[in-house]
């Protein structure tokens, strides 16, 4: 929740071009509560609770977060996130069909092959953040190769390379101004009933 230093595990970010108001309904047609605090012509959000209120499998809130795609008049957008021992670095470019682009590092390794996801390239995030022409890629890509550090650390310092707000709510789940979206209680539920019925079809299909 705002203003309760994070305790669980995993860190993430979401940045969006939309004030906070306008972002407040996509939200609460998601599966997990989430924080939000406005950073001028960003709003990043993190997780409030590290479980989402869906039923497992379909629980685990970071992965959640990093896969929803964002509304189109929220887009561009880009995710930070450290999960599974790994960071991931994800775009959603502005336009009516966007994919999620993403960037992979291990600690140890560098940058890790993606080969299921489209792969997210420097200039695409270089000019999503703002940064084009005033950060080099030579050093964002620099930095990595670098195997070195924790996921989260890796996080904190593309974020600051690229002149992008939110790492305290990316470390510590909350910053100034902060505050909290629960998803519909309606919504989780017509999820998890749809998500049944679906299991329950493909045991079936299996089972003839």
């Amino acid at each position: 929740m705002a203003g309760v230093a994070r305790t669980g595990q995993g860190h993430g970010l979401v940045l969006v071009r939309q004030p906070p108001a306008a972002v407040n309904r996509w939200l609460r047609r998601g599966l997990v509560a989430v924080t939000v605090a406005p950073f001028g012509a960003w709003t990043g959000i993190t997780l409030a609770e590290e479980r989402a209120r869906s039923v497992a499998p379909y629980d685990v809130g970071l992965e959640l977060l990093a896969a929803r795609p964002a509304p189109r008049r929220a887009r561009p957008a880009l995710g930070f996130f450290d999960v599974h021992g790994r960071a991931a670095i994800t775009v959603q470019p502005p336009g009516l069909r966007s994919h999620i682009h993403w960037l992979v590092w291990e600690p140890g390794t560098g940058v890790v092959p993606t080969p299921s996801l489209t792969p997210l390239r420097l200039p695409l995030l270089l000019s999503v953040a703002g940064a084009s022409g005033r950060v080099r890629e030579e050093v964002v890509a620099e930095v990595l190769r670098s195997g070195t550090g924790a996921p989260v650390d890796l996080l904190v310092t593309v974020l600051g390379l690229l002149g992008l707000p939110g790492r305290d709510l990316l470390v510590r789940g909350d910053s100034d101004g902060a505050h909290d979206v629960e998803p519909s209680v309606r919504g989780v539920m017509t999820f998890d009933r749809l998500m049944a019925e679906e299991a329950a079809h493909q045991a079936e299909v299996s089972g003839r």
